[in-house]
C-alpha cells in the first residue's frame, strides 16, 4: 500500500475520534436517532477544523442500517463506505467543478432511487466556489428535493454564498480547534508511531496551525520528514524560521533601554537566519498585548505566548503608554507592508521609534535628599488648607491645622522623583488592591475618611516601601503627607491588605516637572533611592492571634 499522510491516516473514522464541534455532533446524531434529517445542511467554519470529514461521517450514519451512537461498520452500507465505493454518497468538489453543466448533471441523477442506502447524499465541498449560474441551477432542487435525496455543502466562506441558498439550509458554524485539543491529538499518534516529542514544540505546531487540525498535522508530518526520530523544540523553530520568546522579550527589553545597536545587530540576525520577521513583528505585538492584559487583573489564565514571569519582565522594563505607543507603531509597519519593498528596514526604522517613546527606561536608585518645608511654603500650606476647609473664624481650628503643617513631611518633587526610581510595575499591580477596594469603606463610619482622602487620587507609581500617588490639590496632598494622617493611613493599609508601605502624595500639577526630574535622576550613577520612614504601629491582631493568646496552642479536631 502507496505511503499516506498524516492527517489522511489518521482521518476520524467515528464521531468519537473527531477532535473539536462537539455540540455539532450531539446535534447531528440526536437527527438522525430520532429520524428528524434535513434536505439540506450548510457546514461552514475555518480550513482543517472537520467539515468534510463530519460530513462524511453524518452520510455514512445516516444510511447505517442499526446506528446507535455510532455506524456499525457491519451493514452492506457502511463496508461500502468504508470501501470508498458507496454508490449512494456522491462527493464533488465544487472548486474544479463548479459550471453550471455540473450542477445540471446532479439535478438530473437526484430523481433515481438510492441503491444501497435509504439516502442519496450529495456533499459538496468548497461550495462558495460555485458560479451564480450554477447556485440558480441548484435552487429549485435545493428547495424541494425528492425525499430520499440530502445535500451537504460545506465552506471556509459562507459570505460567498448566495442568500437564497442559505436560506434553505440547516446551517452549522465549525469553530477553531482549542490549542489544547490539537495538542492532546499531535501527541495521541505521536505515541501510537512510538515516537519521541518535546512538549514546548507540539506547542510551537499547534500555535503555527491556528486552529486547523489539518495544519497541524501536516506541519507534524513535515517535522518527522525533517528528523524521524522526533519532533524537538529547536527542529521546529529552525525549520518554521522562528524565534524563541525568550529572544523576543529581549529583543523588547533591548529596544526599551535605548540599546538600538544591540536590538537592531539582533534583528539582523534573526534575518540572516532566515527566519521570518513579519511574524516577528506580530509575535511581538501579541506579547505586548499580553503583557498590557496581564496589567490590568495579573490573571495568568489569559496569557498564551508568555508566562507570568516574562510578563512581569517586559512591565518593569517600561511603561503603560509606552507599551500602548509600541502598539501602534508596529501596526503601522504592518498595514503597511504591502506598499514596503524591504520589511526589514522598516521594522529597523520602528524600533528606532519605539526606542524614543520609552520613557521610563531603567529602574536605578538616587541618594537620599529630602529637604524641608520652607517657611513661605508653609504658609502658602496653612492657607490652601484653610481655604479647603472653609474656616474663617473658628481660631481653635486653625491653631490645629497650623501646628499639623508644622508636622508636614517635606515631600517635594526631587524627592518623589527619587522615590520613582525604585518603582516598578509589579509593586504597582500588588498595591492597586487598596484603591479597587476603597468603595467597601464607604459606609464604613470608621473608615470613611480614608475613603475620602485616597477616593480622587491617582494611583501613580510603587516601589517596596512606598505608594506614590497625584492629589487635586496642594492641601489634600499636605494633609495625607502629615505625620498624623500618614501614620493613620499606614495603620489602614497594613491592617486591610496586610501592604507594608506608607503612601507619599503630591499635587498632580507636579507631574511633569517629576517626570522630567526622574529622567535627570535615572542617568546619574551615584544616585540611590532614599530611606523611607515607616510609623511605628502595632499591627492588629488576628481572632487567631487573640485565642492563642488566651489559650495557647490548641488543636481543633
Amino acid at each position: 500500500m502507496s505511503y499516506q499522510v498524516l492527517y489522511r491516516t489518521y482521518r476520524p473514522a467515528k464521531f468519537e475520534e473527531v477532535v473539536g464541534q462537539d455540540y455539532i455532533i450531539k446535534i447531528l446524531k440526536n437527527a438522525n436517532k430520532s429520524n428528524k434529517i434535513a434536505h439540506a445542511y450548510l457546514f461552514a467554519g475555518p480550513r482543517g477544523t472537520g467539515k468534510t470529514t463530519i460530513a462524511k461521517l453524518f452520510a455514512k450514519a445516516i444510511n447505517c442500517e442499526s446506528f446507535k451512537e455510532e455506524a456499525c461498520d457491519e451493514c452492506d452500507s457502511c463496508i461500502a463506505f468504508n470501501n470508498n465505493s458507496h454508490p449512494d454518497i456522491i462527493e464533488m468538489d465544487a472548486a474544479s467543478n463548479n459550471g453550471v453543466d455540473n450542477i445540471r448533471e446532479i439535478v438530473e441523477q437526484v430523481n433515481y432511487a438510492p441503491i444501497l442506502g435509504k439516502y442519496k447524499i450529495y456533499i459538496i465541498d468548497e461550495a462558495h466556489m460555485l458560479s451564480d449560474s450554477a447556485f440558480n441551477a441548484l435552487l429549485k432542487t435545493l428547495e424541494e428535493p425528492p425525499t430520499h435525496v440530502i445535500f451537504i455543502l460545506a465552506t471556509t466562506d459562507p459570505e460567498k454564498i448566495i442568500p437564497t441558498v442559505l436560506s434553505r439550509c440547516q446551517r452549522y458554524n465549525f469553530s477553531k480547534i482549542s490549542k489544547f485539543n490539537m495538542k492532546k491529538k499531535m501527541i495521541e499518534i505521536l505515541n501510537k508511531e512510538n515516537l519521541k516529542y518535546d512538549e514546548e514544540a507540539i506547542d510551537e505546531i499547534a500555535t503555527m496551525a491556528e486552529g486547523g487540525m489539518r495544519d497541524a498535522l501536516s506541519i507534524l508530518e513535515q517535522m518527522l520528514s525533517y528528523n524521524d526520530s522526533g519532533v524537538y523544540k529547536e527542529d521546529v523553530l529552525k525549520v518554521f524560521g522562528l524565534s524563541t520568546t525568550e529572544e523576543k522579550i529581549n529583543l523588547l527589553n533591548e529596544v526599551h533601554s535605548h540599546n538600538i545597536a544591540s536590538a537592531i545587530k539582533h534583528l539582523r540576525d534573526i534575518y540572516q537566519a532566515g527566519k521570518d520577521v513579519k511574524k516577528l513583528a506580530i509575535d511581538l505585538l501579541e506579547i505586548i498585548k499580553e503583557a498590557l492584559i496581564y496589567s490590568d487583573d495579573a490573571d495568568e489564565k489569559l496569557l498564551n505566548k508568555i508566562n507570568p514571569v516574562e510578563a512581569k519582565s517586559l512591565l518593569d522594563s517600561t511603561n503603560i503608554q509606552t507599551l500602548l505607543n509600541d502598539i501602534n507603531t508596529l501596526k503601522e509597519v504592518l498595514i503597511n507592508n504591502r506598499i514596503n519593498q524591504n520589511f526589514l528596514s522598516y521594522l529597523e526604522l520602528a524600533f528606532i521609534k519605539m526606542a524614543n517613546n520609552q520613557e521610563n527606561n531603567e529602574i536605578k536608585k538616587v541618594e537620599n535628599n529630602k529637604p524641608a518645608i520652607k517657611e513661605e511654603k508653609k504658609k502658602e500650606v496653612v492657607k490652601e488648607i484653610i481655604k479647603e476647609e472653609k474656616i474663617v473664624d473658628n481660631k481653635v481650628e486653625k491653631e490645629e491645622i497650623i501646628n499639623n503643617v508644622e508636622n508636614v513631611i517635606g515631600e517635594d518633587n526631587n524627592y518623589i522623583a527619587a522615590l520613582l526610581l525604585g518603582a516598578s510595575k509589579s509593586e504597582k499591580i500588588n498595591d492597586a488592591i487598596i484603591f479597587n477596594k476603597l468603595d467597601l469603606y464607604k459606609n464604613e463610619v470608621d473608615k470613611r475618611k480614608y475613603y475620602e482622602l485616597l477616593n480622587k487620587a491617582e494611583h501613580f507609581a510603587s516601589n517596596k516601601d512606598a505608594i506614590i500617588i497625584f492629589t487635586e490639590n496642594d492641601a489634600q496632598a499636605n494633609n495625607i503627607n502629615s505625620l498624623e494622617i500618614r501614620k493613620e493611613l499606614y495603620s489602614f493599609i497594613m491592617n486591610e491588605f496586610n501592604i507594608n508601605k506608607v503612601i507619599v502624595a503630591t499635587n498632580k500639577d507636579n507631574k511633569k516637572d517629576i517626570v522630567n526630574l526622574y529622567r535627570e535622576l535615572a542617568k546619574e550613577k551615584s544616585s540611590e533611592m532614599p530611606t523611607i520612614e515607616k510609623p511605628e504601629i502595632k499591627k492588629a491582631r488576628t481572632n487567631e492571634e487573640k485565642l492563642k493568646e488566651l489559650f495557647g496552642e490548641v488543636k481543633v479536631k
